[in-house]
């Protein structure tokens, strides 16, 4: 990996933390938290450097893994001892919160005279510390940073709709079928994974969409040299080129021998069809479509398409497979219509959608993790991440902006999981307290935080020997 690639990923990492973070450090201080450290990294301080008026300790750590917003009073033991109002009685503690007090930074006092038994203030709350707010400030606080990332990936997903144009919102129309070349090998400039695109006709192609389109032109041309330019991808599948093969001698035997057509026409999808949902979830946009498809058609599906006026239901259709990272897929074989404009309402609608999507792609993801449909291999960490980020930076800059988009959303859903340590940890915690109407013992919940942390940096740990090994 280049140089500038790992220094791209650090600083797409180090933005995304910052975002997160900022999440947590803006609520608390709505909520009239004292933030002792706002800091990006980990390990030893870099940079720091100290507010004069709120005492925040704003930091910059060694090691660019992480970062964290240090809170008063979030370990539940930092309490400051206030002041008795003139003309009242001492304020009697709470027994339930006797482990949320320390002694004051004054020097220890000496015996007391017995004179002055009960003129002394019993310790009072601050009420600035994390620990001493409502658990629906403490819940607000921790839902913050994950509602950062994830309000951030909506945000980078209108730019990249609005940035990639018309040409990237389509909507789930069937426009046509894919052709594709059968052979093995090369043969008369085909290359095997080739889509038939268009035939030349003077200065207009004449697109392909259909295996019975290229059947009956077969059959005019007999033998005839014809130039078929095809949709061939590029060697690591990111991204793909127009190839035009020139004297192509075009006859029946040939296409019965060299091309195939589209499996989901074979199965039930006509042109025209406008696809509702697979498998009972609904579709808004091409994008939804194609990955219900890629995530489900592994096997066959069943489809809700809108056929000229009627709903139906096309059940048992069928889509070519690819396997990758050790599970299979399912790929799109149609083509589709482009949306009829490119107005607001339009990229709204697509940045909404295809969020939404993504949304549901890291919980697909996580589901097909526990039931054992992706294996270890489908799992990266930042060392894995910063591969992908060099590998799609080479193809294109936008790319690397849908990139972010879904590492930040992936980063918000993830640190909303019920797990120990994390953000959804806490909110577990705290939805317990507001059921039993009372806060777990103090000991507890940090034992339990505890144990969840040592787990995710060994799970941590462990997928980033595995993203070494396979470097």
């Amino acid at each position: 990996m280049n140089v500038l690639y790992i220094l791209l990923a650090i600083f797409i990492f180090g933005a995304l933390i910052f975002i997160h973070e900022l999440g947590h450090f803006l609520m608390a201080r709505r909520c009239g938290v004292t933030v002792l450290e706002f800091a990006i990294g980990m390990g030893p301080r870099i940079l720091s450097k100290k507010s004069a008026k709120s005492g925040t300790v704003y930091s910059l750590r060694l090691l660019p893994i992480g970062g964290f917003v240090s809170m008063l009073g979030e370990d539940g033991m930092e309490v400051a001892q206030g002041k008795q109002p003139e003309g009242e009685a001492p304020a009697e503690t709470d027994p339930k919160q006797e482990d949320l007090l320390i002694n004051s930074t004054e020097e220890p006092a000496k015996e007391k005279d017995e004179s002055q038994e009960g003129d002394s203030a019993a310790p009072v709350l601050d009420e600035h510390a994390y620990c001493n707010q409502s658990v629906w400030k403490r819940i607000l606080i921790s839902l913050a940073g994950p509602a950062m990332n994830v309000i951030l990936g909506f945000l980078l997903m209108f730019v990249y709709v609005l940035i990639s144009g018309a040409d990237s919102v389509a909507s789930t129309q069937i426009a046509g079928f894919h052709v594709h070349y059968t052979g093995d090998a090369a043969q008369l400039g085909f290359e095997p994974g080739d889509y038939l695109h268009a035939f030349v006709e003077g200065e207009e192609g004449i697109r392909i969409r259909s295996y019975d389109q290229v059947y009956q032109k077969a059959l005019e041309a007999n033998g005839a040299p014809t130039d078929i330019y095809v949709q061939r991808a590029s060697e690591d599948g990111m991204s793909f080129s127009y190839v035009l093969i020139e004297d192509v001698p075009l006859d029946v035997a040939l296409v019965e021998s060299l091309f195939e057509g589209s499996v989901s026409e074979k199965t039930g999808l006509k042109q025209q069809d406008v696809v509702k949902k697979v498998n009972g979830t609904r579709v808004h946009t091409y994008h939804e479509l194609a990955y219900e498809i890629m995530n489900q058609g592994y096997r066959p599906l069943n489809l809700t398409v809108l056929r000229g006026e009627e709903e139906i239901v096309l059940e048992g259709v069928t889509f070519p497979n690819y396997t990758e990272s050790g599970a299979t897929f399912g790929n799109v074989d149609f083509l589709i219509y482009a949306e009829e404009d490119f107005g607001i309402l339009t990229i709204l609608k697509h940045t909404w959608f295809r969020s939404c999507s993504t949304v549901k792609m890291v919980y697909d993801s996580l589901f097909g993790l526990f039931t054992n449909r992706f294996g270890v291999e489908a799992v990266s960490g930042p060392i894995g991440i910063t591969k992908t980020i060099s590998t799609v930076a080479r193809q294109s800059m936008l790319n690397v902006l849908y990139l972010v988009v879904v590492i930040s959303i992936n980063l918000g859903i993830m640190n909303l999981l019920p797990f120990p340590g994390l953000d959804g940890g806490h909110l577990m915690i705290y939805a317990i307290e507001v059921v039993r109407r009372k806060p777990m013992k103090r000991e507890l919940e940090g034992v339990i935080n505890f144990v969840g942390l040592v787990i995710l940096l060994a799970l941590a740990a462990l997928i980033m020997i595995k993203d070494i090994l396979t470097l």
